[in-house]
């Protein structure tokens, strides 16, 4: 069951690029990560009191404040990102995310990075390299590409908040600690109706614009992270972390058909070396 739990959360996160492509054709960054958490906040504290989670926060006020400011600007620089590029390429660069927070960690506690962790790293950003580039490395013109360099710096930014809060989920509910995190963004949305005068929009979404809003919400945030965390707390980080290899796969999956966006030979061996990059550094740090 732990497993499965595991599958579709991962399924669920490699789908929220493709959602968040479909409704940024209607919304602006700001309006959908808001509403987002607008909708993941409730069903994230439903799940928290049927688990009779504890909500004790006074001695967690600092860590859970810069946390959820981390968590809140990781977004909105993903979701952004997304206007500027395709969801493939998000898929892919996002895959580096384990490479990134192992590199954060060591960096935190000013611990030597091994040279099997440097080989991947180096290897990895290959990967990336032809991903962004569509393997014409003699242009420069690649290097304007800021969707793919948001999306990359989204990988730091979560890499930040998971270090920084390592140690909040040990004290606290993993899906407590989730619900505190979407707070800010969910009380934006209370109050942005007041200050947009196009929110109104939100009321004549298209049909599969407003199952994506909810997907991302409900299944994107909500269910997803608890069935990571659930993961996580019963095989451990090494084990759980060796289903995030499928998150591309299935933005892969569903964008190409669904958005109708290329993938060619160098994005696939771009991914590929992505793979490869974070595989190799993951098995130096076990």
């Amino acid at each position: 069951m732990t497993y499965i739990l595991l599958l579709i959360a991962v399924v669920i996160w490699g789908s929220t690029f493709v959602a968040t492509k479909i409704c940024l054709e209607h919304m602006s960054t700001l309006q959908l990560v808001a509403s987002r958490f607008l909708i993941a906040a409730p069903m994230l504290y439903l799940i928290a009191r049927l688990r009779r989670a504890s909500f004790g926060y006074r001695a967690l006020a600092r860590p859970l404040t810069i946390g959820a400011g981390i968590f809140s600007v990781h977004f909105l620089i993903q979701t952004w990102a997304l206007e500027f590029t395709t969801a493939t390429n998000s898929g892919w660069i996002v895959a580096i995310t384990p490479l990134t927070i192992a590199i954060m960690a060591l960096l935190v506690l000013k611990e030597a990075i091994p040279p099997a962790m440097r080989a991947g790293l180096v290897i990895a950003t290959l990967g990336i390299v032809l991903l962004v580039s569509g393997g014409e490395l003699a242009s420069l013109d690649w290097l304007s590409s800021v969707g793919d360099w948001l999306m990359l710096l989204s990988t730091g930014t979560w890499a930040l908040y998971t270090v920084l809060t390592r140690d909040l989920s040990r004290a606290r509910d993993p899906v407590v600690i989730a619900f505190t995190m979407t707070l800010p963004l969910a009380a934006a949305a209370l109050v942005l109706p007041f200050a947009l005068d196009d929110w109104t929009l939100l009321r004549a979404l298209p049909p599969n614009a407003l199952f994506a809003l909810f997907f991302l919400g409900l299944a994107g945030v909500a269910l997803a992270q608890w069935f990571w965390q659930t993961g996580v707390v019963r095989l451990g980080a090494a084990k759980a972390g060796l289903f995030l290899y499928l998150e591309p796969l299935t933005t892969t999956a569903l964008a190409v058909p669904l958005l109708g966006e290329p993938f060619g030979p160098m994005g696939a061996l771009g991914g590929l070396l992505v793979l490869s990059g974070v595989f190799a550094a993951q098995r130096s740090t076990s």
